[in-house]
């Protein structure tokens, strides 16, 4: 299965597990919404005085893993960064 297939199902299931590291090293996982997925690259929400932002941008690495109804898990991990996308 290709990259842009497991980001597609990935939009499909919404809702996944996001991990990030905190300061101390420690793995943090949480529920996030998946908002867009275009080509290669997954677009999601969240507001800036979370630990889960400080924790994207003092690192960046991140682990994404999600199921979908037919029991097909996805997992990827990558880097995020910041971006700001305008839907018209």
């Amino acid at each position: 299965m290709n990259t842009e297939r497991c980001l597609q199902i990935l939009r499909e299931i919404k809702d996944v597990a996001f991990a990030t590291v905190d300061d101390k090293g420690m793995p943090q996982i949480r529920i996030i919404d998946i908002m867009l997925v275009e080509g290669e690259k997954v677009y999601f929400c969240m507001a800036r005085g979370k630990d889960f932002y400080a924790q994207l941008m003092r690192d960046g690495n991140v682990a994404v893993t999600g199921m979908n109804r037919e029991y097909q898990m996805i997992r990827l991990s990558g880097s995020a960064r910041r971006s700001v996308l305008r839907i018209l």
